[in-house]
């Protein structure tokens, strides 16, 4: 246990928080790094200045990447009371990049819904007290096996995940965009609904979390597509930016003419009506050490794709590389078929090579489409319905079966379109440094005051408005430059100003504020 003025002197001293950016409600994040020397956020490799990150160490842009986004989530919600996220790289399971969660959990406190628990950080906000003092009130950890892109602009080279958009997804998870309950076996902590579980509802029974026996919520957790967030917010959230459902068509032969449940890929060109339909064949390669099918796609294919779709097996080897066998065989497009029953997932993976779109359908449709080939396939969108929502237009969340430990249940559905920044896995699309989406909805729905005025400098109000309905958080942006460019040229006023003048031209070029907000910015900067 560490007080809470070591917790303070940790999160200045490594993290050179800044007391004087805080807004007058926004709320004050404030990563602690529990690394040891040379390690994690101290890694002492020299590294050179890269996306507007002006950190000369390893470690000292992933510090500087973390208190970034604490300034982001800090900007765009609001709380009297300090967070303090617990934030350390550690190995983590594999294709794991990061995680985090509260670090507690309390029911019945001021300002929250009677019998429902809420996490350590939205249980202080809301009741304007420090509920666990001397804890932290979130972890985060950050795989040492991966290779991040520490910029701060989201332009993300070929091959590196974007550190930024990782934390940006766990800090909202110990915020408060995930659940209690277990979706493995069905049980509410501590017998309790939570602050999220409360607004999850299941189409085909027609009951919230909290009303399902035990057995019916674990049942529920694998009946992909039919959980859906009842929130007000992310519903209209969803209704504003979600793009229209797409549907997948097979046309012939008239044995498998009909709609199908797909997947989508986190790897290649985005699967769309433009870029996908044409003729289905399967994709046959040797059965080897490699691949013991020889359905599995996994070495060079020998069948005649060119001009097609390949249909292959999923198994053995990762859906990117099947991918990339398939288009260096000529396919314009990779069908994926599983190898167990179950609902239909998605795909992960990434190979920046990859340039034709993919999907994945079930073992028993895929089993219908091998005995019927070749088939006429085509993607169509619906003129009404949404990507990612229900027929009601409520978000979906994301319930694969089996049970996807970590993921499941505790975000959006992988099949959203656009690429939300709370689906289980980060997509290339994101762009968390402007656009959070309907992430501050949800949270707004489970109890969090979102920052509706303009973001301030101090107390200075820049006129950018901190976070819009739609997710975007330009002012929130204005704050996170603004304290880098305070870290970059601590007492140095002309240069600290020039940082931040050259950043509101930036934004005013790309057409992203106005003259007015602009000549805001210049004036703010120059007060403080």
């Amino acid at each position: 246990m560490k007080s809470k003025s070591l917790r303070t002197i940790l999160a200045t001293a490594v993290l050179t928080a800044i007391a004087a950016v805080s807004n007058a409600q926004a709320a004050d994040i404030i990563p602690v790094v529990f690394d040891a020397p040379g390690t994690g956020y101290y890694d002492p490799t020299p590294v050179a200045p890269v996306g507007g990150n002006p950190g000369t160490t390893k470690g000292e842009q992933r510090r500087i990447v973390a208190q970034y986004a604490a300034s982001l989530w800090g900007t765009v919600l609001e709380s009297n009371v300090p967070i303090f996220i617990g934030a350390r790289f550690t190995d983590l399971a594999p294709n794991v990049l990061g995680s985090a969660g509260s670090a507690s959990a309390f029911v019945n406190i001021p300002g929250g819904m009677p019998g429902v628990l809420y996490g350590g950080a939205l249980g202080d906000a809301l009741s304007g007290e420090d509920l666990n003092p001397g804890f932290v009130d979130i972890n985060s950890n950050f795989s040492n096996n991966f290779a991040f892109y520490y910029g701060l602009d989201g332009n993300t080279p070929a091959g590196l995940v974007n550190f930024l958009d990782v934390v940006m997804h766990e800090y909202a998870h110990g915020l408060g965009f995930a659940s209690f309950a277990s979706a493995a076996n069905g049980t509410l902590l501590a017998g309790y609904p939570d602050a999220y579980n409360v607004f999850a509802y299941h189409n085909p029974s027609g009951k919230f979390w909290p009303q399902m026996t035990n057995a019916e919520r674990k049942a529920a957790a694998v009946d992909t597509g039919n959980v859906v967030f009842t929130g007000p917010h992310a519903v209209a959230g969803a209704k504003m930016l979600l793009d229209k459902r797409i549907t997948f068509r097979a046309t012939a032969p008239a044995a498998i003419a009909g709609s199908y449940a797909f997947g989508t890929a986190s790897f290649g060109a985005e699967a769309t009506p433009a870029n996908f339909g044409g003729s289905v064949v399967l994709g046959v390669d040797d059965a080897n050490a490699a691949g013991p099918s020889t359905t599995d796609g996994c070495t060079a294919i020998t069948s005649n794709v060119a001009g097609k779709i390949a249909l292959m097996d999923r198994g053995t080897c990762g859906f990117a590389v099947k991918a990339k066998n398939a288009q260096n065989a000529g396919a314009i497009g990779m069908i994926i078929a599983d190898n167990a029953p179950g609902a239909v997932a998605g795909m992960g993976g990434a190979d920046p090579t990859v340039t034709i779109p993919s999907i994945r359908i079930t073992l028993a449709d895929g089993n219908l489409f091998k005995a019927n080939l070749p088939a006429s396939v085509r993607l169509l969108q619906d003129p009404v319905l949404l990507q990612g929502a229900d027929d009601l237009g409520r978000p979906r969340l994301f319930a694969p079966n089996p049970v996807q430990s970590g993921s499941s249940f505790s975000h959006y559905d992988d099949v959203s379109l656009p690429n939300l920044l709370m689906e289980p896995a980060i997509n290339g699309s994101l762009r968390s440094y402007i656009n959070l989406d309907i992430s501050p909805a949800l949270l707004s729905d489970i109890g969090w005051k979102v920052n509706k005025g303009n973001a301030k400098i101090g107390t200075c109000d820049t006129g950018v408005v901190a976070v819009d309905d739609g997710g975007i958080i330009l002012g929130a942006n204005v704050v996170a430059q603004y304290e880098v460019c305070t870290i970059q040229f601590p007492g140095n006023k002309l240069k600290y100003t020039k940082c931040m003048n050259d950043y509101g031209s930036r934004m005013k070029a790309a057409g992203l504020i106005g003259t007015t907000q602009h000549m805001k910015i210049v004036q703010c900067t120059s007060l403080n």
